[in-house]
């Protein structure tokens, strides 16, 4: 283990962060994830920080989506069978009651987080582990004046922890 007592948050963070916008898509976002190997961004508009999305976040909007199918449903048939002989899906839901159809077009700002951790460049990581601890999460953004100017993921705190390089 590596004494991290005098380690900052700007020693270990991603920067230049890559940062998203609420207009963008899903499909956008998803894409630039994958290209960009990474699992959350900041979500800003006209230079200020508004949210974040995740990798997290991508993956639970089709559970989303159906339990709302679900629910629709099950609120037109409380009236009556109205939808006999449809095809449906797993859920016994027809298709053509399905939301998973909007998800490449879903915006960024339907399904962002909007209480974003942050911490200034000269928190310690110490702190840094602390937020992600007490908050569940896996990335806290780097902030100067409210503007994000990196990103630290567990991974870089437990680098820092252990002495781990990017390298090896």
């Amino acid at each position: 283990m590596q004494d991290i007592s005098n380690v900052v948050a700007s020693q270990i963070m991603h920067s230049p962060v890559v940062c998203a916008s609420p207009d963008d898509t899903l499909k956008q976002i998803e894409g630039q994830m994958e290209d960009k190997q990474i699992s959350g961004m900041p979500v800003v508009e006209d230079g200020v920080m508004v949210g974040i999305i995740t990798q997290d976040d991508l993956v639970q909007v089709p559970t989303m989506l159906d339990a709302m199918a679900r629910y629709v449903y099950g609120e037109m048939q409380s009236s009556g069978p109205m939808f006999q002989g449809e095809d449906a899906d797993d859920d016994g839901v027809p298709d053509n009651l399905s939301f998973r159809g909007r998800i490449p077009n879903m915006q960024v700002r339907e399904v962002m987080a909007r209480g974003v951790v942050t911490c200034k460049p000269s928190t310690p990581v110490e702190e840094v582990m602390r937020l992600m601890v007490s908050h569940h999460i896996h990335r806290v953004v780097v902030t100067d004046d409210g503007h994000p100017i990196g990103i630290i993921s567990t991974l870089d705190a437990l680098k820092a922890l252990t002495g781990v390089k990017e390298s090896e």
